[in-house]
């Protein structure tokens, strides 16, 4: 795709630079309670949020909004054993302007600095 735009199953991003990538990675080292491995549907209890907890996750919210086309709310990071993981809510039609449907998302950090790997 042209201009730093990827898609991968109806998930089309926009390349974020990396002084953004190092802000999200600063952002996930320094506000641990932003990193939640969830079982199915479950989910941050924001109410736990310091200020400067809720400011850390508005600025990754800010990041997201302008790089993952659809995005409508960023949920938490996830460690997994293949690196830092984006969890959060898009619009899987936004793509590609088919039927609209907001579902959860997960996007491997380092996907919105290099893009999607070919399979």
């Amino acid at each position: 795709m042209a201009n730093g735009q990827h898609l991968v199953l109806n998930m089309k991003i926009a390349l974020i630079t990396e002084e953004q990538h190092a802000t999200l990675l600063k952002v996930q080292e320094d506000h641990p309670i932003l990193t939640f491995f969830n079982e199915g549907y479950q989910y941050i209890k924001k109410d736990n949020f310091t200020p400067e907890d809720q400011k850390a996750f508005d600025k990754v919210t800010d990041i997201l909004k302008d790089h993952i086309v659809g995005f409508s709310e960023f949920y938490n990071f996830r460690n997994t054993t293949n690196g830092i993981q984006l969890r959060f809510d898009y619009d899987y039609g936004a793509s590609d302007n088919s039927m609209s449907f907001i579902g959860v998302g997960y996007l491997m950090l380092s996907d919105l600095v290099t893009g999607f790997k070919e399979d």
